[in-house]
């Protein structure tokens, strides 16, 4: 199973959407986290606006990312200005880490509800995007493994 964590500096708004999004999207195919570096209360119109596409994030809480030293992450998706050199390498060691650059982030913190509709359909579009696209990435590897090794046994067979 895929391991994905959503970093973000407060854990309050963004990451929280986009660890709901991945969450949805992943379909129990992937565990998804989010951390901050300074996590901070999920903001409540995060969980206002995701209950809004019927994504329930009110039970989600706000971690720091040293809380995850122990899994080995797939993929880190960062969200804010130069946090990939911010991440423990103990915690990025094996992960790749993508940057999902999102504009004007610091206005979530104001708590205008047209702010978090905009920046909500921005991370559904990312998260959706990206799972998409590193499932089918992943389950055609498997694919072709699969067949590999179908292949390998038929030719120790014929041997």
């Amino acid at each position: 199973m895929l391991h994905i964590l959503v970093l973000s500096i407060s854990n309050a708004t963004a990451g929280q959407m986009a660890h709901g999004f991945m969450d949805y999207f992943t379909n129990e195919r992937a565990q998804i986290y989010s951390a901050g570096l300074e996590p901070q209360s999920i903001h409540t119109n995060v969980i206002d606006s995701m209950d809004v596409v019927g994504i329930d994030v009110s039970d989600y809480s706000s971690n720091h990312i040293n809380d995850y030293q122990k899994i080995s992450f797939d993929y880190i998706i960062t969200i804010g200005d130069d946090l990939a050199s911010r991440i423990p390498k103990t915690i990025a060691e094996k992960a790749s880490i993508i940057d999902f650059p999102i504009a004007n982030i610091s206005e979530l913190n104001d708590g205008n509800e047209d702010t978090f509709a905009k920046a909500r359909k921005k991370i559904q579009a990312y998260c959706e995007e990206f799972i998409e696209s590193e499932l089918k990435k992943i389950e055609k590897t498997k694919a072709i493994k699969k067949v590999k090794k179908r292949l390998n046994k038929k030719k120790k067979k014929q041997d």
